[in-house]
């Protein structure tokens, strides 16, 4: 068993508010000794499975899980590990049963931060779908909202694990997880929620929250 370098919350250029090249992604990843990432664009998996390739052709001993960030009606949700992507906008119990039918690994992302869609005290009405909370998002401002969803996790014994929620190359590297496990998809995933793992964490700051505001701002105008 090793300590392997993870992070499981990058967006691409295929998320609205995101820029980053899927070949440029391995590239570095590559390069700061990462040993698995996932791609998590906002309602698709195009920039998850183009990653995928791009590593299989270059970096066969990445893993690239394929996720998707998922809006439902009280908020996001992240899913790994699915061959379709997910209808946004339903009711977040029936976004947590699709995920579940398609036997995804389902993530609260940034629960509690005001500033975001967290999806707060919902959270409880679809623990048993839960298989981890991100008790640290490095784009969450407030400490206190990362703070609070660490003291759920441990309130209702769920897993917790941090990411970067990179939306430019420049953000990706500085926050992610060491994490006790065999190599492949599901020896990562069964030691999270063993919870055999570090959080490395480092906040993106302001700044990075502006320029996703103006990058979203230029994709709809």
């Amino acid at each position: 068993m090793k300590r392997l370098k993870v992070d499981l919350h990058i967006h691409t250029k295929y998320s609205k508010d995101g820029e980053i090249n899927p070949e440029d992604l391995v590239k570095k990843a590559v390069e700061l000794g990462f040993d698995a990432i996932a791609v998590t664009d906002h309602g698709t998996i195009k920039g998850a499975i183009e990653t995928k390739e791009i590593a299989r052709k270059t970096a066969k001993d990445l893993i690239v899980f394929v996720g998707q960030e998922i809006k439902t009606k009280q908020g996001e949700v992240l899913v790994y590990n699915i061959r379709n992507e997910i209808k946004e906008g339903q009711d977040i119990l029936k976004t947590c049963q699709e995920a579940k039918k398609n036997k995804g690994f389902l993530v609260v992302p940034h629960p509690f931060d005001l500033m975001r869609r967290g999806i707060g005290e919902n959270t409880k009405s679809i623990l048993e779908y839960v298989d981890a909370v991100e008790g640290f998002n490095a784009r969450t401002v407030i400490n206190r909202f990362n703070e609070r969803a660490m003291e759920f996790a441990k309130e209702n014994s769920k897993p917790m694990v941090a990411g970067s929620d990179a939306h430019f190359l420049d953000e990706f590297g500085k926050t992610y997880m060491l994490i006790e496990s065999g190599k492949g998809e599901r020896n990562i995933l069964n030691a999270i929620e063993k919870g055999r793992l570090e959080m490395v964490m480092q906040r993106h700051g302001m700044k990075s929250g502006m320029k996703r505001g103006l990058r979203k701002v230029r994709t709809y105008f």
